[in-house]
């Protein structure tokens, strides 16, 4: 079976929909981007589409090689405008842009949980929101009745925006997980990957992952990125795999549309809690 994440993601967006129709005041997104702008454009005009959608403010700001030099500059005035409810940094950043810049993001203005404070709130129980691309991973399973409850799971990948939120997800929810990053040998990623009940990669490496590496009945979640021969591509070589496995979500259709709909539920409940919405 192919996912479709389009559809699950209107049925979030509805609900975001239906609680803040009756808001007085909408949330304002802003979207910064370093670097070439065409490398993030079907990202930004996604996120577009959907707050204009929603009736949400949306502002993107691009700044190029020739401002990096003043990269946090820009990104802690955008952060303290007062206009301004919650603020995305489209990743990975350029090499000449340290991550650290990304503490500059306030946590109540911080959807994608970017910050380390937000990241601390996470691990600590205190968070708010989950961050985006792990709960809509979870969303999937939700929706097919999918039970992690003593399930294997191996995961590819252990980035920033996805992987290490989502262990202690698949954790609680009482899935026993390996996860296979760029040092694990070839040899032992296969072999964990083919004992899994669960495969969840959000690598950016086309193909990746092949049908020699999945088990017959197995559920695929693909979480990945890239660009081959001129087309948007996941980590799992879906026409190898499709006949083995009995779900997988595709790439693109997925889990990006679903991803979209939980940064923006996140943006509502941030601006939903603010002192300013209180008020």
């Amino acid at each position: 079976m192919i996912f479709d994440g389009k559809q699950l993601a209107n049925k979030i967006l509805d609900s975001i929909k239906k609680e803040t129709n009756s808001w007085p005041q909408k949330p304002n997104l802003a979207v910064i981007s370093f670097g070439d702008e065409k490398n993030n454009s079907s990202y930004i005009v996604q996120k577009r589409k959907t707050a204009e959608s929603l009736g949400f403010g949306f502002n993107d700001y691009n700044y190029s090689k020739d401002d990096f030099s003043k990269a946090r500059e820009y990104l802690n005035k955008i952060v303290k405008m007062e206009s301004v409810s919650a603020v995305v940094v489209q990743m990975p950043l350029p090499a000449e842009i340290n991550n650290s810049i990304l503490n500059v993001i306030l946590p109540e203005k911080d959807p994608d949980l970017l910050c380390d404070r937000s990241v601390g709130a996470f691990f600590n129980g205190h968070s708010l929101i989950n961050p985006p691309t792990a709960e809509a991973i979870l969303d999937v399973f939700k929706e097919e009745n999918i039970s992690l409850l003593g399930k294997k799971v191996a995961l590819f990948g252990y980035g920033r925006l996805v992987g290490r939120f989502l262990v202690p997800m698949l954790i609680k929810e009482g899935a026993t997980v390996a996860v296979i990053d760029k040092d694990t040998p070839k040899e032992d990623a296969k072999h964990i990957s083919l004992c899994s009940d669960i495969i969840i990669s959000a690598v950016g490496e086309a193909n990746l992952i092949k049908s020699d590496m999945v088990k017959d009945g197995s559920v695929v979640i693909d979480a990945g990125f890239s660009i081959l021969d001129g087309n948007i591509v996941g980590d799992v070589d879906l026409e190898s795999v499709k006949d083995k496995i009995s779900l997988i979500t595709p790439v693109p259709g997925g889990v990006g549309p679903i991803t979209v709909a939980r940064l923006f539920s996140n943006v509502a409940k941030l601006f939903k809690y603010s002192t300013k919405f209180k008020n």
